[in-house]
C-alpha cells in the first residue's frame, strides 16, 4: 500500500467527487428540492400554455376571416375597404363554433395538465420511497435494501479497476444486555451512536450499512489491508472512548470486527459470509481472552 494512501486513509471525512449523484448519507436528502421541481414545472407548463393560446386564438382568428373571405367574397371586399356583411344567423353559428372550439381546447389544455401533474407526483413519490428504503431509520446509515445494488457496484469497479476492496463486520458485543435491562429505546440510542461513531471513521467514499440488528457493514472501496486495519483499530479507539463517557448501565460497550478483503471473482455472497466469520472469531477470541488477531 502505497504511503499517500494511508495518510489519505488517515484523514476521515475526505470529500467524495463521485458519489453527489447518489443520495447523501442521510443528512442531504433534500426536503425542498422535489417541491422546487414541482413548481418549477408546473410554472413551465402555464408558460406553454400561455404562448399556445395566443397561438391558437391568432390562428383562429386568421382562419375564420379567410374562411368568411372565401364563402363570401361580394360580402367582405368592397374595393379598398374591409366590410364584413353577415346574416345574424350565420354570426351565431359562427360564435357557437368558435366557443365550442375553445372550449375543446381548454378541455384538452385541462387534462395534459392533469396528466403531466400526476405524472410529477407519481415520480415524487417513487424518488421519496426509494429514498426513505435508502436509509435506516434509527441509525441514519444506509439501510440492507441498498446493501445488494451497492455491494454488486463496487466489487466490478474493484475488479474493473483492479483495484482493492476491504469489508468490515461490526457485531455490537453487549447489545442484547442493553436491550433487556434498559429496554430498546436505549438500544436505539446505542445503534444510532454507534453509527454515528463508524460514519466519523471514514472517508466521504466509504459506505456505512446496518446489516441487521446490532451488526453493521463498513464498505472501503480502493482500500488495500493497511488502510483498513487504521480503520478498524480507529473505530475500537473511538468507540472504547464513547463508551467510558457514556456508561450506559454500567455495561461496557464494544464492537467485534472482523476484517476482510474482496478475492476477484468472488460473489458479494461469499464476502460478506468471510467477513462475518471474521467477526465472529474476534467475538470468540474476547470471550476466551486471546489475543486481538482474530478479526482479520
Amino acid at each position: 500500500m502505497e504511503p499517500g494512501r494511508l495518510e489519505a486513509r488517515l484523514q476521515p471525512g475526505e470529500p467524495n467527487r463521485r458519489r453527489q449523484s447518489m443520495a447523501d448519507k442521510g443528512d442531504r436528502f433534500e426536503q425542498v428540492g422535489p417541491r422546487t421541481r414541482l413548481e418549477m414545472e408546473l410554472a413551465r407548463v402555464e408558460s406553454h400554455s400561455h404562448d399556445i393560446w395566443i397561438i391558437v386564438i391568432f390562428a383562429a382568428a386568421v382562419l375564420l376571416l379567410g374562411a368568411v373571405s372565401l364563402l363570401s367574397p361580394h360580402s367582405f371586399w368592397k374595393t379598398n375597404e374591409l366590410q364584413i356583411t353577415l346574416s345574424p344567423q350565420v354570426l351565431f353559428v359562427l360564435m357557437v363554433v368558435f366557443v365550442l372550439v375553445a372550449l375543446y381546447l381548454v378541455r384538452r389544455e385541462t387534462e395534459t395538465q392533469r396528466l403531466r401533474l400526476m405524472n410529477l407526483q407519481q415520480t415524487l413519490a417513487a424518488q421519496a420511497e426509494r429514498s426513505a428504503n435508502l436509509l435506516d431509520s434509527v441509525t441514519n446509515v444506509f439501510s440492507r435494501n441498498f446493501l445488494h445494488d451497492l455491494i454488486q457496484g463496487e466489487i466490478a469497479r474493484s475488479e474493473r479497476n483492479h483495484r482493492a476492496l476491504a469489508l468490515i463486520m461490526a457485531d455490537v458485543n453487549n447489545f442484547k444486555q442493553v436491550n433487556d435491562r434498559l429496554g430498546h429505546l436505549m438500544g436505539d440510542y446505542v445503534l444510532a451512536q454507534i453509527a454515528g461513531i463508524l460514519k466519523s471513521c471514514v472517508r466521504g467514499s466509504d459506505y456505512v450499512v446496518r446489516y441487521g440488528g446490532d451488526e453493521f457493514l463498513i464498505i472501503l472501496p480502493e482500500t488495500e489491508d493497511e488502510g483498513a486495519e487504521v480503520v478498524r483499530q480507529r473505530v475500537k479507539e473511538k468507540v472504547a472512548e464513547w463508551d467510558r463517557q457514556a456508561h450506559v448501565g454500567e455495561m461496557p460497550i464494544s464492537l467485534s470486527l472482523g476484517l476482510y478483503l474482496h478475492v476477484a471473482g468472488q460473489s458479494a455472497e461469499k464476502d460478506l459470509a468471510e467477513a462475518d466469520s471474521r467477526m465472529y472469531q474476534d467475538k470468540q477470541a474476547r470471550k476466551s481472552g486471546a489475543p486481538e488477531t482474530a478479526g482479520r
